[in-house]
């Protein structure tokens, strides 16, 4: 039970790594962050605070959410989410920190970049999902609302990623009078890093039926 724990947490850590990755490139490639981080993008550039720190705050503003939802329903267990939001935002940092090299110089490298960027926050989740530990507080206010609500999980889910675009919107709106961090590529990071995940999904379950044939074969 133990191992089991260990490594599941090293699974969920890494997947944690390879998201503020993909978090940090949508950056570098200035076409747009991913819902998500729109907001904490937005907020970083007009207040004396790194991404990670933003990203943090608004973190913690959507765990106490999914609490006043949940209230007596909320598992205790899912306090882990607190540790889990100071260490992504601490991979964000760090990322950002030995990333400055990264600078597109044209529309085509910032689409490869885009693209680059949903591929690995794809693969990055893929491992959050895998280690069944817990999720990030956007995953968990989208769970809260389903179960709040009765309501289906995906439909919550696009709910909350619109309801984080159009802040991002409003904010930005309200601090520069101009769109900023919301591009084309938020738009292709909201439609493709859950195809990505849900490819990655099928690709290791035949990985694993194609082992468990060799071993019964092996076995004959």
């Amino acid at each position: 039970m133990k191992q089991n724990l260990i490594t599941k947490s090293i699974i969920f850590i890494f997947g944690l790594f390879i998201m503020a990755l993909g978090v940090v490139l949508s950056v570098k490639a200035d076409l747009g962050v991913s819902p998500i981080s729109c907001v904490p993008y937005i907020y970083s550039l007009n207040f004396p605070l790194t991404l990670g720190q933003t990203t943090i705050i608004l973190n913690i503003v959507l765990i106490f959410i999914q609490m006043l939802l949940l209230r007596k329903r909320y598992h205790l267990f899912q306090l882990i989410q607190f540790p889990v939001v100071f260490l992504f935002g601490f991979f964000i940092d760090l990322v950002m920190k030995y990333s400055a090299w990264i600078l597109p110089g044209s529309y085509v490298e910032q689409a490869l970049l885009c693209l680059l960027s949903c591929v690995v926050l794809g693969i990055g989740v893929f491992f959050e999902v895998k280690a069944a530990l817990t999720y990030l507080p956007g995953e968990g206010l989208a769970m809260a609302l389903a179960q709040t609500f009765n309501i289906e999980f995906g439909k919550t889910k696009i709910g909350t990623d619109s309801s984080l675009v159009t802040l991002g919107i409003v904010s930005s709106l309200f601090f520069g009078g101009k769109l900023e961090g919301i591009r084309e590529g938020t738009v292709v990071a909201a439609l493709l890093v859950g195809y990505i995940v849900r490819f990655l999904h099928h690709r290791s379950f035949l990985i694993k039926q194609w082992f468990q044939l060799r071993k019964t074969v092996s076995l004959r």
